[in-house]
């Protein structure tokens, strides 16, 4: 009976762990009331939907004295680029040419 209960216990710690990844805090949620939160979403945003979007490039939208100063405004850069990324349209940058007469072997 007590080997039972201790695999009970086991099967039952992932799923009261994992109810700290699906609740925000009250500190989260102040974080996301913040204007410049909504800032820099919208700034992550446009910088992950920007055409032909390249990180290496500089190719990205953000105000860096606010991303290095302001909490709220990373945070939100960051929601906001994860986010948009994986709803954008794969890139269209040109890749290797392709070849005029495949086939021939010269």
């Amino acid at each position: 009976m007590q080997l039972v209960r201790r695999l009970f216990a086991i099967a039952l710690m992932p799923v009261a762990l994992s109810g700290c990844i699906f609740f925000e805090t009250r500190a989260d949620r102040a974080l996301r009331q913040q204007p410049t939160f909504r800032t820099g979403y919208e700034d992550g945003c446009a910088s992950a939907n920007a055409l032909g979007a390249n990180m290496r490039r500089g190719n990205i939208v953000r105000d860096d004295s606010l991303y290095d100063s302001d909490k709220a405004y990373r945070v939100g850069w960051a929601q906001g680029h994860g986010a948009c990324r994986r709803a954008a349209p794969p890139s269209q940058e040109p890749g290797p040419l392709a070849d005029p007469n495949p086939g021939n072997g010269r």
